[in-house]
């Protein structure tokens, strides 16, 4: 897979002060109990019961309700983008981790929709969708974001600390996996020099299950390529075709990715932090010079 050379900020995903912006001024401001005390009001005011009151995707910003099942546009689902009435549609007696993956699925809806792939679309499109969506999400919807983690963090059963790590709320950044599961399956992740890379950002080698990134991946470009590669594994182990029903699509994405976050936490992690924190993401990671500085000022205050 072949990706063009360039930084997806130009998509203009940087509308709102990024959760970096808003961590380096805090950490600026706290002494280390401070930030505790702020991760316990974050939890506190953004608990489970405060859904998003709106996402913004692509050209759309719909509202998230709850609704009666007889209230819903589509009361065959748990959950459904009423794109006519601005909604995203959760059912009411939705909550813990159907919460979270009737949510997830509607995001994985509307990125495919906002972004033109639909039935007769090629697995790449697919593929390059998701990631571009989730990192979009992300960084354009910082409350919802962190919503979701705390979701996932208070219903999953080990101590993932997702939603520390989107508070910025880590001594050390994750670090780069190397290897998950994916549907049961190893998966192998591997960074590669330039020359390996043969001009590529990434590539995902079928028969090896492995997922090589370039060395020198960094910001934005790193979560989008990440996300891009191991979705690729995604679909290999749900054994999609290159042209495959839009419904499987979204089906391997929904039930791979929701088995990549309950079953690989570091993974997930890491993935979190690139997202949430595109400024300072690398590889290897190791956070940029001006991270460090805030991270000693935190500590010794």
């Amino acid at each position: 897979m072949r990706l063009q050379r360039r930084e997806s900020e130009s998509m203009g995903f940087l509308q709102r002060p990024s959760i970096m912006q808003m961590w380096e001024e805090t950490n600026r401001n706290l002494p280390v109990i401070g930030m505790e005390l702020l991760h316990l009001h974050n939890r506190l005011t953004m608990s489970t019961s405060s859904v998003p009151s709106h996402i913004a995707l692509g050209p759309y910003r719909l509202y998230v309700e709850f609704r009666e099942r007889s209230r819903m546009y589509d009361k065959r689902r748990l959950a459904c983008v009423n794109l006519e009435d601005g909604r995203i549609e959760l059912r009411t007696d939705l909550e813990g981790l159907r919460l979270a993956a009737a949510f997830f699925e509607c995001l994985i809806r509307l990125t495919h929709f906002s972004k033109g792939c639909q039935q007769g679309c090629i697995e790449e499109a697919y593929t390059h969708s998701f990631a571009t969506g989730m990192v979009e999400f992300a960084q354009r919807n910082p409350q919802a974001w962190a919503w979701f983690n705390i979701l996932l963090t208070e219903h999953l059963a080990r101590d993932v600390q997702y939603d520390r790590i989107v508070h910025g709320m880590f001594s050390r950044p994750p670090q780069m996996p190397k290897r998950i599961l994916v549907a049961g399956q190893p998966v192998t992740i591997r960074s590669i020099t330039r020359a390996q890379s043969g001009g590529a950002f990434g590539w995902y080698h079928f028969d090896k299950q492995e997922a090589q990134l370039y060395s020198g991946l960094t910001g934005s470009n790193l979560a989008i390529v990440a996300l891009h590669e191991i979705t690729h594994a995604v679909h290999h182990m749900y054994d999609l075709k290159q042209r495959d029903r839009h419904r499987n699509f979204r089906r391997a994405q929904l039930h791979g990715w929701l088995d990549i976050i309950k079953h690989n936490p570091s993974a997930w992690r890491w993935l979190a932090w690139v997202m949430s924190f595109p400024a300072q993401a690398s590889i290897d990671g190791a956070l940029s010079p001006r991270a460090e500085r805030a991270a000693r000022i935190s500590a010794l205050a």
